[in-house]
């Protein structure tokens, strides 16, 4: 994946997160939500381009000296190319170059293939925060890496 560039979102690109969005998660953010996002000085919402098009993002903070990953995803038509695995390393890069110690995140029980990617990538479960998903009540998996 030479032609894979990871490049700073704007607001230009509000239609393709929420493409994305919608393709990837059970109550998708609001286009309000990203535009949020995109205004916060600690917020990095990054897109990951395949030929020159948006296939995937990764929404994280860097804040008090951690990394908290809000959100990776992936268009289900690029899915198992390593888009994903390519944007976690690139948040916790950063994070280590802004001196980040550590890396935290939730995610949802049932989602295998990001706790998989997480699991590869160093990260491990510290806690289960019962019902925190809104809607269903799913429980999510708190995870975190030492950087």
């Amino acid at each position: 994946m030479d032609d894979l560039a990871i490049v700073a979102a704007t607001i230009a690109d509000l239609d393709v997160l929420d493409e994305i969005e919608q393709h990837s998660f059970k109550g998708a953010w609001p286009r309000a939500t990203w535009r949020d996002e995109l205004d916060r000085g600690w917020a990095y919402v990054e897109l990951a381009r395949l030929a020159g098009h948006a296939r995937a993002y990764c929404d994280y903070w860097v804040v008090a000296g951690e990394v908290h990953i809000l959100a990776i995803a992936t268009h289900p038509d690029f899915r198992g190319r390593g888009i994903g695995k390519r944007l976690l390393e690139h948040a916790l890069a950063r994070g280590r170059s802004e001196r980040c110690t550590l890396a935290t995140l939730e995610v949802r029980r049932s989602n295998v293939p990001a706790i998989a990617l997480y699991e590869r990538a160093g990260f491990r479960t510290v806690h289960v925060r019962k019902g925190y998903y809104q809607g269903d009540g799913e429980d999510a998996l708190v995870m975190l890496l030492d950087l």
